[in-house]
């Protein structure tokens, strides 16, 4: 997979075709789910994709951002252990998800919701795991439409602080530690009204992610942003260095 190409094509889906995805594309995502990298591996995590005609209505008015649902023919539903740092794996394996769709020509969106204990009676799930997201699947109507948020990306030296605080490290100071390129692709990672909310501290030969807290997002939607955040870093680190 050309993880750069992926990210940089990305783009969130409202609008699907009423066309079904065929049953290999989701055993491949599984199958890439499972063997692929964790943040927090030791958090055991489920993937179940919805399918059916009745998956949309079992959803509607029970998920979607103010209660406007998302139809779309398929929906990937991630469970997980609840630990220290579940909901970030979640976003970090819920955005992996959605570029191995994309991999495969399938297109994605994020869909919001409120109460696992309901998501999970709604289809039919038992599980002792807690429901920390669910994905939208299928192909757009627009297939030549652009992402115009690429375009309004935060800059490398906005983003990312040099030892303290503040301090915005320079392009120089950051290619000759080879960390410029993986800074360029994170602050393309998709969040919560597109808010930008994360920083990097470069601290000796660690990077420390700070995500903003403010009154227009709740926990579970900054440790989603903080989890994709991760993994497009991550991504790009571990296939260029």
């Amino acid at each position: 997979m050309d993880y750069k190409e992926l990210i940089l094509n990305g783009k969130s889906v409202r609008e699907f075709k009423e066309k079904n995805i065929e049953e290999k594309y989701f055993n491949e995502i599984k199958d890439y789910i499972e063997n692929s990298k964790k943040l927090l591996p030791e958090i055991d995590i489920e993937v179940k994709i919805f399918d059916t005609k009745e998956s949309y209505e079992n959803l509607k008015n029970v998920a979607g951002y103010n209660g406007h649902m998302i139809k779309a023919p398929s929906y990937a539903v991630i469970l997980s252990e609840v630990k220290k740092g579940y909901i970030e794996n979640s976003g970090y394996v819920g955005e992996r998800l959605i570029l191995k769709s994309r991999d495969l020509g399938i297109d994605s969106c994020w869909v919001t919701f409120n109460d696992s204990d309901v998501i999970k009676d709604r289809l039919g799930i038992t599980s002792d795991k807690e429901v920390t997201a669910i994905i939208a699947l299928g192909y757009g109507e627009n297939k030549n439409s652009k992402d115009k948020r690429a375009s309004e990306r935060l800059g490398v030296e906005t983003i990312v602080y040099m030892d303290e605080w503040g301090n915005n490290a320079t392009i120089s100071e950051l290619e000759e530690r080879y960390l410029f390129e993986a800074f360029s692709y994170a602050r393309m990672a998709p969040s919560t009204l597109n808010r930008q909310p994360w920083r990097f501290i470069i601290d000796g030969g660690k990077v420390v992610l700070a995500v903003k807290n403010d009154d227009f997002t709740n926990n579970y939607e900054r440790g989603i942003d903080a989890g994709i955040a991760m993994l497009y870093f991550g991504l790009i680190v571990d296939t260029t260095m």
